[in-house]
């Protein structure tokens, strides 16, 4: 009997020890609270990537990755910043002309005719062919092309603002083209990335919208860049329908209902952009777990810039992007105290300039080296609800279409809460709304967290006594449980 008793223990230690080498408990309030309250605070002046501010969360959060004993992950494993160069621009003059024939010219203001956004190099005076493309569109799987039989390389396209019928809510096109793109701006972003895949040197946008009138170019208006940027890009220009309507009269370009695809017979336009540019230089913050297969990663990572201080308020950014920040050590701190050497390497990142258009993530995507990217867990904004979230019980969670397994592993983990909560599930497919997208358009397969829009979104009121603690606890169950069925089912 005594012998069947120690049997019966060393067999149950044994599979103690078993389960405790592949468990990694979930984040509590105290794992991130305290990170969430000191990112979030006035001390980190809204941590704008260029700004001192900015610097001191990057040495914070390097701080707390050596104190859980990550391993650094630049410079051959001596620091855990990853350092590079963006670069700050201010538009010092545009021009925009437009010639019909042979001898009309008509030249536009930048004060009132146009907006421009432009690309990261000054641009000499360039001419070239127009080429109207309808709403500037091609998705293949609706059967709708408006570049259909149209050759538009090394030439400037014209196209509406919008979407078919975007002015009937009832239509049926209306319903399909929304359903495609809630997001004005990933409708936008997918007709210049169309543009740019034709060939076109120049977009222009006819805003459709009656009151539309272009911005007169602020003094301190900026956009930013990685310094000798690789991204392909070319200017867009903004004008309205009237100023449309009288440049090319007699073309094609008619009414909204009415028109024909085309190239505009005997007009050209010739545009110039001087840009003033500056170079900072600021940091990524990586730690990682080295795994038993040292050639595959996963990442988990959150942005830990915002938006520095405007007009002497400053933009705390708690719950942008504090609270994935701080969720991210988390994750960090238990799964590096568990002891557990997981399967494959887990990189904890935290980017930077993520506002000024996802430059951390990508400089770090377009700089991998022997690394193969197995997953990338993104959290932006975990810790608020939407206005019409009366239970605060919706998480948005972003997949590519591809990859349908990790919607599973999402609402398998989801369940497994004491009060699930509501599931989006979406597909990131075309959208780039956060980090993530650096590493879409590298193929590597990803998940994004998101619990909504507020009113305080970009504004000063984005403070850490509004965050919803036991929603980031959640939020960061199934994060964890995620992770640890998504390497659970890799082959071995």
């Amino acid at each position: 009997m005594r012998l069947r008793i120690l049997i019966f223990f060393a067999l149950f230690f044994c599979k103690s020890i078993l389960v405790s080498q592949t468990t990694v408990s979930n984040p509590v309030k105290s794992d991130f609270a305290e990170a969430l309250s000191v990112l979030a605070s006035d001390y980190m002046e809204g941590r704008k990537a260029n700004q001192k501010g900015g610097y001191i969360a990057a040495t914070y959060i390097a701080s707390a990755m050596y104190s859980y004993k990550l391993k650094p992950y630049n410079k051959n494993g001596k620091s855990f910043f990853q350092e590079f160069k963006i670069q700050e621009h201010s538009v010092k003059k545009a021009t925009l002309e437009i010639k019909k024939g042979n001898a009309e010219i008509i030249s536009l203001s930048s004060e009132k005719d146009f907006e421009v956004t432009p690309i990261s190099q000054s641009i000499q005076k360039k001419e070239a062919e127009v080429v109207f493309a309808g709403y500037g569109l091609n998705i293949s799987k609706e059967n709708y092309d408006d570049y259909k039989n149209l050759n538009v390389k090394n030439k400037i396209v014209v196209v509406f603002s919008g979407f078919p019928n975007d002015n009937d809510s009832t239509s049926p096109a209306y319903k399909k083209f929304k359903n495609i793109f809630p997001e004005e701006n990933d409708l936008e972003e997918t007709k210049l990335k169309t543009a740019i895949s034709n060939g076109a040197i120049a977009l222009i946008i006819i805003d459709t919208k009656e009151n539309f009138k272009p911005e007169t170019a602020k003094e301190n208006e900026v956009f930013h860049s990685l310094e000798n940027s690789k991204s392909e890009a070319i200017p867009v220009f903004r004008i309205s329908k009237v100023t449309a309507e009288s440049l090319f009269s007699g073309t094609s370009i008619s009414t909204k209902k009415e028109f024909t695809s085309t190239l505009l017979k005997n007009v050209k336009i010739n545009f110039s952009i001087e840009l003033q540019s500056e170079t900072f230089p600021v940091q990524n913050v990586l730690g990682f777990i080295p795994g038993k297969d040292t050639t595959k990663t996963i990442i988990v990572g959150a942005h830990y810039d915002h938006l520095g201080i405007k007009n002497d308020s400053i933009y705390n950014g708690a719950d942008d992007n504090a609270s994935g920040a701080s969720g991210m050590l988390a994750l960090a701190k238990n799964w590096s105290e568990s002891k557990i050497q997981p399967k494959y390497n887990i990189l904890f990142a935290s980017w930077t300039a993520e506002e000024m258009g996802l430059l951390g993530s990508e400089y770090f995507a377009q700089n991998l080296k022997n690394q193969k990217i197995l997953l990338c867990i993104n959290m932006d904004m975990i810790s608020r609800s939407e206005p019409e979230d009366k239970t605060h019980r919706i998480l948005s969670i972003g997949t590519e279409k591809e990859t349908e397994y990790l919607k599973k592993i999402a609402s398998e983990s989801n369940a497994k809460l004491q009060n699930p909560f509501t599931l989006d599930l979406w597909e990131t497919n075309g959208h780039s709304g956060s980090d993530y997208a650096s590493f879409t358009a590298k193929g590597i397969p990803i998940m994004t967290f998101f619990s909504g829009f507020h009113d305080d979104y970009h504004t000063p009121r984005d403070i850490a006594s509004k965050v919803d603690l036991d929603k980031i606890q959640d939020v960061l169950f199934i994060v964890n449980n995620s992770l640890l069925k998504f390497i659970e089912n890799q082959p071995n």
